[in-house]
């Protein structure tokens, strides 16, 4: 009888479970066992003894084939106790969504001096050549493996499109009602759309007005296949700059362990990711090349495909269906991938004879999972790199403090680009809001705004937040519109007219009166994106104003869209969150401006003003890369430490005054910052939950200082009610401690390492 120790699939717990078996199983084999009445995935976490209490039988492996290696177990436990996160939950993470795809291989012969002329089954192959020879010659393209999957490739989606066939000069004489007239107006600047998207930009009730100009022949409704976006290309650059070439010189000359080049923005740091991976190709190495967001994709993707023409090149992201997730993941562990480009997602994958791995913009926030199993993924890219002797390249304009403070002691080589090939870094100019009561946008910045249009090029406005307000508030009584299931005000959304909750979805109608006191004088407050698009097609109703939020482009192919729109020069104005601070190299880009620049200085996290420092840095940046730019910064602080190293584009700066801050309160790189966060139903029974755990802490840690519970900004998040506890740690034999206290923990605990943007 065998023994194993069984982590079990989507399980809160932090613990393992031993199960036994009569057939020999392999650590990292993928199991179905019985847990709590349910049979479940389990994931076999090593060998283990007989135990003195009864076990379970491991009811059957679910794969023959073993895709997690020894390394890959290492680095899940590494994940696991540096995190404090769920065994299971981990483990989750290295396979798609669903049941994996059964799949045939078959070895395909490309020289025909192999001893093979046709396909033949990857089996068959294996008894010519052992794996390290099959391996060779497909790096020297002398063969193929292709897998025949279970399931079919989906069949393209079609789609039906409005083109308006007819010229200026018929239409002039046609005889149309005013709904008419605007439909038309607005397909005189696109070369076609679909019924629905013309009806949601042009904010129609009724499709009417669009059947009867098809009916009369003005517009052509037609089936065409929708296009993938990944077969948009830009061309490569070829020649490096000689401050690039250098750069790439020194990693090329010492391509392994941990580098880091930080290079201004706009500094060509993708060019020298390009030439590295170049070389690591060419010895028939495969790369993962990491971006924070899938927003970054479209762009990246078109650049990868033009410099790297005739390459395997997949994308990896949860907006896939499982799937398309499933088949990507199959072709990146049998080794049929030379680029993998994706997000947090895509570092998981058991990718075969893996040789480099990227983390392009290792500064941003997104690449720390926010929920549970939280882990910060440049971390574990590091750890990955460091485990399986692979080389890893971070890159930033505006590191991260804790990992800059890092590169300087030596843990990280350092490079460093100071020069745009193209372009000029843009001028930074303050503008005081306490001199002008218009807060959203000054006239000022109007005047800039119109200077810029005028002069051909484009502007991007950056705002914090969505929505049209912050919250509605009764004037009579004080009374704010909150959601049932947090203690989070409403936001209000006017194109769509709701309400909505921004962290668990409740939405709502505006109601006519106040709920507390009955009152009819509601008044928004506060102001998103949907406000300033507002603001700003009032004062300029003949331009072409597009916004950029998770309620306009929440998919990858409508933000594939609204990039053409931007590199063809069909708007304006772009209004967007951070997806538009983020990586986009627009060169007709000649102003940025940052509505609301406190905001995000003050939001309540250790590490608030490295983020806004980073984000007025990186938006800023969007400008000047093909004409001369310039950025304006509104704000009520302009004497602010991050306001006046930013204008200067100074980093080293604020990492001099950034670091000593952290020193003296004892923050990251200092210590291990842990926020624990206690939820239940039941208010009392949280905060006697969070006084027992704080008891508990206080005995358990001795190297460290713990905060008394305390509740955080949202109270109240999806039905349940919350308190968090603060620790700093200052050895890592406490996160040992911790860990081990926490197993014993009852459910409904969550814990947050070093978060990077803080949490709620």
């Amino acid at each position: 009888m065998h023994y194993y120790d069984v982590a079990i699939s989507g399980s809160p717990l932090r613990s393992v479970f031993t199960y036994h078996c009569e057939e020999e199983l392999a650590v990292g084999q993928r199991v179905m066992v019985n847990f709590a009445g349910r049979n479940v995935v389990g994931y076999i976490t090593g060998i283990g003894i007989k135990p003195e209490f009864k076990t379970k039988s491991i009811l059957k492996p679910l794969e023959e084939q073993i895709y997690l290696s020894e390394k890959d177990i290492e680095l899940a436990a590494w994940t696991v106790e540096n995190y404090l996160a769920p065994v299971g939950k981990v483990f989750d993470l290295f396979f798609p969504p669903g049941r994996l795809l059964r799949s045939r291989s078959y070895v395909i012969p490309l020289d025909p001096e192999l001893p093979f002329s046709g396909p033949i089954k990857i089996d068959e192959a294996l008894k010519i050549f052992d794996r390290s020879q099959l391996q060779k010659l497909k790096a020297q393209r002398k063969l193929k493996v292709l897998h025949s999957y279970e399931k079919r490739v989906p069949v393209r989606k079609k789609k039906k499109v409005l083109k308006l066939p007819l010229s200026l000069k018929v239409l002039e004489k046609l005889n149309l009602t005013d709904n008419q007239k605007q439909i038309v107006d607005y397909l005189l600047t696109i070369e076609e759309i679909t019924p629905q998207e013309l009806m949601k930009s042009l904010s129609l009730k009724s499709r009417s007005s669009i059947d009867t100009l098809v009916r009369k022949g003005i517009l052509i409704l037609k089936e065409v296949v929708e296009t993938e976006w990944d077969k948009w290309t830009i061309r490569a650059i070829e020649r490096l700059t000689g401050e690039q070439e250098k750069v790439k010189n020194k990693l090329l000359e010492h391509l392994n362990g941990i580098h880091y080049i930080f290079g201004l923005t706009g500094s060509g740091k993708t060019e020298v990711y390009f030439k590295v991976m170049e070389r690591v190709l060419n010895g028939g190495k495969s790369v993962i090349y990491m971006v924070p967001e899938v927003s970054l994709t479209p762009q990246l993707m078109a650049r990868i495909r033009g410099t790297f023409p005739g390459r395997e090149v997949r994308v990896y992201h949860s907006y896939m269906s499982p799937v398309k997730r499933q088949r990507i993941w199959l072709d990146a562990v049998n080794g049929e991938i030379d680029i993998l480009v994706g997000t947090r997602s895509a570092l998981w994958i058991p990718v075969q004879n893996l040789g480099l791995i990227i983390v392009d913009e290792e500064h941003d926030s997104s690449f720390y999972q926010q929920t549970p199993p939280h882990y910060d993924a440049v971390e574990v890219a590091i750890k990955k790199g460091q485990l399986f002797n692979i080389p890893v390249i971070l890159g930033s304009a505006t590191p991260r403090v804790d990992r800059y403070h890092r590169a300087k002691a030596g843990e990280f080589k350092l490079h460093t680009l100071t020069n745009r090939p193209v372009g000029e870094l843009p001028e930074i100019e303050v503008f005081d809001l306490r001199n002008t009561r218009d807060y959203i946008i000054p006239e000022e910045t109007f005047r800039e705004i119109e200077k810029t249009i005028k002069a051909g090029h484009q502007t991007f406005v950056f705002v914090h937040r969505k929505g049209f307000s912050n919250y509605v508030v009764c004037v009579s009584c004080g009374n704010i519109l909150k959601c049932p299931n947090c203690d989070v005000s409403l936001t209000y959304h006017k194109h769509d007219a709701v309400m909505k909750c921004h962290y668990c979805g409740y939405v709502i109608s505006p109601p006519s009166k106040c709920e507390s006191c009955g009152s009819g004088t509601l008044a928004a407050r506060g102001f998103g994106t949907e406000r300033v698009e507002h603001e700003l097609q009032k004062r300029f109703p003949e331009l072409s104003i597009m916004r950029m939020d998770r309620e306009t482009v929440s998919n990858p192919d409508l933000y594939e869209k609204a990039l053409r729109k931007i590199e063809s020069k069909e708007v304006d104005i772009i209004v967007g969150t951070k997806m538009i601070s983020k990586g986009l190299d627009f060169p007709t880009i000649g102003l940025v401006v940052v509505v609301d620049t406190d905001r995000i200085i003050n939001l309540p996290n250790y590490d608030s003003v490295e983020n806004a420092f980073q984000l007025i840095s990186q938006i800023s940046g969007r400008s000047g890369r093909g004409v001369r730019g310039r950025a304006i910064i509104q704000t009520y602080e302009p004497d602010h430490r991050v306001i006046k190293t930013a204008l200067k584009n100074n980093y080293e700066e604020f990492y001099r005054t950034e670091i000593e801050v952290r020193k003296l309160l004892k923050y990251p790189p200092f210590s291990i910052f842990i926020e624990v966060v206690v939820e239940s139903e039941k208010e009392k029974q949280c905060r006697d939950i969070a006084l027992k755990l704080y008891g508990d802490l206080s005995e358990k840690i001795k190297d460290g200082e713990i905060l008394e519970p305390v509740v955080p900004a949202v109270k109240k998040l999806f039905g349940k009610y919350r308190m968090k506890i603060y620790l700093k740690l200052f050895s890592k034999d406490e996160l040992h401690n911790l860990f081990e206290l926490l197993k014993k923990a009852p459910t409904g605990i969550d814990v947050i390492v070093n978060s990077n943007g803080g949490s709620l």
